[in-house]
């Protein structure tokens, strides 16, 4: 009765054999299946997100119109010479030509043995729609340095470019107009003459200093720089200063410089007491306290200040004392001997004393004296004047006194 009823029962109310122990089974299965896949899938993704970041890692990071464009590390380590410039057009619109912009900048400054890079792109925070584009130059082949000749003719090149004496022209269609050419890197340092017409290298170097500035800012604010030096010097209106500005690390825009003065006359040549005052000046705690002359603000603290030996030497030599007048014992026998004819003019004639001979005639008495030679003309005039030798003046002297009294007595 029982099994005629289990019969009768539904399809689906009816329960198989063994049911619970293969229910047991197969969730035990599936959990772990499940907690396997969960880790697969874990490990898996990490090791794909390092294995993509490696790859971006060692691809060089070009072309992004976006975030700009930078050359390889290894690239940019190996450009001893590095400079900059702005182009008036967008990052999007410069990245795609980066091969044509390295042989357009070769061919305005390029040398030979080098070859030009673009190591960086990227927009300007300063001017919008502009883009900062920095350079280096590579040494063709790349295994050995830029030869010292082509550096030369590199470093004349890049500072005609940055005084504007020279410019960088590139296809106008493709990059816009260049502006604002930088220095950032040049082996040996970079020294420059803000004054193109400046005798700089004919003169010796009389002082130089050090400032917390960059040559790009000495060079924006030149003629303030020059007229400030000159007040803080106390120059006169015949002498000028030039100067040279030198950056070790061979940048236009970093700091800090060596500032070179020469200071000229257009008499000629300074004379040594006025060596001595521009010394003084320049190592006096006045002329320290007033930073030489230039406003701190704008060109920073003058250090260090040193002088040249021709300085350092007008200090340590002693001023010479002014000369005496000459009195009348140290004057010239000519001398002596004019004076005393132009004495003898003004005196008027003394009038002899006359006395009256036996048969009437006048004859004129004279001083015995007046044989005798003047005290100061014997004593002061030399042989070679008189052609006579002091006997001979004595001998001459004694017989006029004999012939004077032979007719005094006859």
């Amino acid at each position: 009765m029982g099994k005629s009823d289990d019969q009768n029962l539904p399809l689906h109310h009816r329960q198989p054999p063994n049911v619970s122990a293969a229910d047991g089974g197969s969730s035990g299965l599936s959990r772990i299946f499940q907690w396997f896949s969960f880790k697969c899938f874990f490990v898996t993704l990490l090791s794909a997100s390092v294995f993509l970041s490696a790859v971006f890692w060692a691809l060089p990071r070009r072309h992004s119109s976006r975030s700009g464009y930078d050359a390889v590390d290894s690239i940019e380590l190996s450009s001893s010479v590095q400079a900059s410039f702005k182009l008036n057009k967008t990052v999007s619109e410069i990245i795609p030509y980066i091969a044509k912009l390295e042989y357009s900048i070769y061919g305005e400054i390029g040398v030979p043995f080098t070859k030009v890079v673009v190591l960086h792109v990227h927009r300007s925070d300063a001017i919008s729609n502009h883009t900062n584009v920095t350079f280096g130059f590579l040494s063709d082949p790349i295994d050995t340095p830029i030869n010292s000749a082509s550096l030369n003719l590199l470093r004349s090149s890049l500072l005609e470019v940055f005084l504007e004496q020279a410019n960088l022209i590139l296809p106008a269609s493709v990059f816009g107009q260049s502006s604002s050419f930088q220095i950032l890197k040049f082996p040996g340092g970079v020294t420059l003459n803000p004054e193109s017409h400046s005798p700089f290298w004919q003169q010796q170097i009389l002082f130089e200093f050090t400032l917390n500035n960059s040559i790009g800012e000495i060079k924006n604010n030149f003629v303030d720089f020059k007229e400030q030096l000159r007040s803080g010097l106390h120059l006169r209106h015949s002498e000028n200063v030039f100067v040279q500005v030198n950056n070790k690390k061979g940048s236009t825009v970093e700091s800090p410089v060596t500032v070179e003065a020469s200071i000229v006359s257009d008499a000629g040549r300074l004379p040594q007491e006025r060596l001595r005052e521009l010394a003084k000046i320049i190592t006096g705690s006045r002329s320290t306290a007033r930073n030489l002359g230039l406003d701190n603000s704008v060109f920073g603290k003058v250090k260090e200040i040193s002088l040249s030996s021709l300085l350092n030497h007008s200090l340590q030599a002693l001023p010479l004392p002014p000369a005496p007048s000459p009195s009348p014992s140290q004057l010239s026998p000519l001398h002596s001997h004019d004076r005393h004819r132009s004495e003898s003019r003004e005196m008027p004639p003394t009038p002899s004393p006359i006395s009256h001979g036996s048969n009437g005639d006048h004859r004129v008495k004279r001083n015995p004296k007046s044989f005798a030679p003047s005290p100061s003309i014997s004593s002061s005039l030399p042989s070679r004047q008189t052609g006579w030798s002091h006997a001979q003046l004595c001998f001459m002297t004694l017989l006029g006194s004999l012939i004077f009294l032979t007719r005094w007595s006859g």
